[in-house]
This record gives C-alpha cells, structure tokens and sequence, in this order.
C-alpha cells in the first residue's frame, strides 16, 4: 500500500521567530492516493468549523487559525491527528521530540530552553481525545491512515547561519522539504510514495535539487507549469511521485493539515519567544513576528536587548 506526505511551511516571512516545516504522512490504497481525502474523511473533518461541529476542521492554516479565539483553534486537530497516529506528550518538549526535532543543541536562543508548557496549552477548548477516537474510526472506514506527522524547527540563529552559508532563504526552506521527503521514503521502504508540497514562491524547477538529494533515483520530468511541477522519482523497486502545487492546501487535505501543524508549532514557540521577553518587562505586548509589528517590538526590547546581552542577529531573521 503506498504512502502519501503532505508538506507545507509556517514563518516563511516573518522578521522574528522560527521558520517550521510540517510534514503529515498517510497510508492509502493505490486507486485512492490521488482522490479527494476531504471527500473520503467527511464522517470525521470537513473544511471549516461550525458552531456545534463535532468534527475537527482540516484547511489552510491561515484560514482555520483564530488569533483572537486562540490557539484551540490549530490545537484540536493536531492534536487528535497527533493521537491518531501514535504520538505521546505530555509538554511541548515531548511534542516536538516525537515530531522529530533534535536540534536543540544547535540554538542558543534562550526561549527555547525551557520547553515544559502542558498540552493542551488550551484543555478547555481544545480536547482531542474523542475527536482523535473519531478520526481513527473514520480514517479505518476509508482505508486512509495518518500514520505519521513531522516537522523540521529552523530556530532564528540556525535559520540565519543557514541563509548566511547559502544566502538564499528559499534553498534554506527546500533543505527543509527534502530531509521530510528523505523521512518519509525511509518509512515506504519499496512501496510507492506520492509527495505533495504547497509551492511557495516562482520556482518551477526543481529537477537538479531532487537528483542531488537522490542520487539512487533517476529523475523524470512530467510537468512545469506555472500552477503545478511534478516529477517521478524511479529505483527498481519503487517510484516517488513529487509534486510542488500552487494553493496546494486547498487541493490536498495532507498538505492541508502540515499546513496547521507546522502553525501550531510555530505558534507554540512564539509564545515561548513572548514569555521570555515579558518576564523582563510584564506591560510588553507580544507579537506574532511579522514585520511591521516585529518593528514595534524591538523597538519595545531594544533596552532589554542592551542589558541583556543578546545580540539581534542571533535572533532577527536576516531574509
């Protein structure tokens, strides 16, 4: 049976906090790996929440999250996604181990250092456990099982030190993609593997990054186009099928969901960022890190950032 990985980034653009990529990996039959999962799954997601609506909503991250009705609105579908697939937590650190991320030696930020916040960081709104017995019920009707979730966490310094090495941003978030895809072709061993990216940016041609990063697979060009590159990805025993699609979490309920997982984890360690800045100075306003607000905050933190002793290029993103 093959497989199927979505994957799709948070904090791309932001001036401040981290860059997260999620990844959701998927176990289908053959005729159903490039149908509609939203179609397959209604008994258990739909597209959009509703007063009332007992199943958990699956989209574009931008448009599911409610800042100001906060972050149960991400929370309750990662999560029971999460649970359907295995994962244990109990803080955000267990969370982000089980997700894959090692890289805490690498950054020196000091708001990653303590990562022990409870999940559900909001239980009151955001309890998972009969949506994720739902959603189990619902994915083994339909022979679709999420068997899988990951991210890759680019915390600001090692982002920087990245962009800096490479000085492009948009090969820093490709790496990213590519170790998912590497991730998720451990796990297929030779069965078939169908990879769907939300495409960011201009870039039509990805060719030369697959054959790098895949020197075992011989590379087939099927499509560049404006809205969609696909490719295939061919050994002797199996193909990869890879494509990079605009408005990708609109079309692929996969990338949909890596799309909410990779906000919800950002969102987590943003609030992280927060903390840390407020238990200097209780009466600063947090911010989400985008860029005219992310002006008004450090101008807020610039005496903190002197007394401190942290310099900003540890931690403004330098692209």
């Amino acid at each position: 049976m093959p497989l199927v990985l979505g994957v799709d980034e948070a904090g791309y653009g932001p001036l401040l906090g981290p860059l997260v990529v999620g990844a959701t990996l998927w176990r289908a039959p053959a005729a159903l790996a490039d149908a509609d999962f939203w179609v397959h799954l209604a008994p258990g997601v739909c597209r959009t929440a509703a007063r009332g609506e007992a199943r958990v909503p699956v989209g574009d991250s931008k448009q599911v999250f409610d800042r100001k009705r906060g972050i149960s609105t991400l929370e309750r579908t990662v999560l029971a996604f999460a649970r359907a697939a295995g994962l244990r937590w109990e803080t955000l650190g267990d969370l982000l181990v089980a997700l894959g991320y090692q890289g805490y030696a690498a950054s020196t930020c000091p708001w990653y250092r303590s990562l022990g916040q409870r999940l559900p960081a909001d239980p009151a709104r955001s309890a998972f456990e009969g949506a994720a017995g739902r959603l189990t019920a619902t994915m083994h009707a339909a022979s679709l099982v999420c068997c899988g979730l990951r991210a890759e966490i680019l915390a600001e310094d090692v982002y920087n030190r990245r962009v800096t090495q490479t000085r492009n941003k948009a090969a820093v978030l490709l790496e990213a993609v590519l170790r998912l895809l590497d991730w998720a072709g451990r796990q297929c061993g030779d069965q078939n593997l169908h990879v769907r990216v939300d495409r960011l940016g201009g870039r039509m041609n990805y060719r030369t990054w697959l054959m790098q990063a895949f020197p075992a697979r011989h590379v087939h060009v099927l499509a560049e186009t404006e809205a969609c590159s696909r490719y295939r990805l061919a050994s002797q025993t199996s193909d990869w099928f890879v494509e990079f699609t605009v408005d990708g979490d609109q079309r692929h309920l996969p990338i949909a969901l890596a799309s909410m997982l990779a906000k919800y984890v950002r969102e987590l360690l943003m609030e992280r960022f927060n903390a840390y800045w407020r238990a200097l100075a209780p009466e600063l306003q947090p911010t989400a890190g985008y860029y005219t607000d992310a002006q008004r905050f450090l101008a807020d933190i610039e005496p903190l950032v002197a007394r401190g002793g942290i310099p900003t290029a540890s931690f403004v993103r330098v692209r």
